[in-house]
């Protein structure tokens, strides 16, 4: 009886770790009421993404945290989001270390490095669709400036 049970354990068993993939990751929960996805959030004051974008040099290939509103999410398995800072934004990946709710939305701080590049036109088309939006609108390679995050903060409402 023990050695048929075994295996429908370990099947359960695998298809709760799967489905659990499937969605956001699990939070850490802060003082303030935040949910923290990846690593813990360090120490020290984000600066705003719109400031750092307007002179992104001495930014950019270096770990900082950077702060925003959510503005967009992968509606595909929450592996990024588009944080923004009046008309600058920044695309933050989780690199799929970690998977953000695809409802997000409100402030975030971000803990990554920023970097700029261009994407393709295919690629773009595949960012616009797991954002929800309509591929044929992308047309040519885009510029943009990308933050693979470390730690995502989203922080309360109000």
């Amino acid at each position: 009886m023990k050695r048929q049970f075994l295996p429908l354990l370990l099947s359960a068993t695998a298809a709760v770790a799967l489905a659990a993939g499937e969605g956001a990751s699990t939070p850490q929960v802060t003082a303030s009421g935040s949910h923290v996805y990846g690593e813990a959030m360090p120490l020290g004051r984000p600066a705003a993404i719109g400031t750092v974008l307007d002179d992104a040099g001495p930014f950019l290939r270096r770990r900082a945290k950077f702060e925003g509103r959510i503005t967009q999410v992968c509606q595909n398995k929450g592996c990024w989001l588009v944080l923004a800072d009046g008309e600058r934004s920044a695309r933050v990946f989780s690199n799929h270390a970690f998977f953000l709710p695809k409802d997000s939305s409100g402030r975030a701080v971000v803990y990554g490095t920023l970097g700029q590049r261009t994407v393709s036109e295919a690629f773009a088309r595949h960012l616009a669709e797991d954002a929800g939006g309509d591929p044929a609108s992308v047309s040519g390679p885009q510029i943009e400036y990308r933050i693979d995050a470390y730690s995502v903060e989203l922080q309360p409402a109000g």
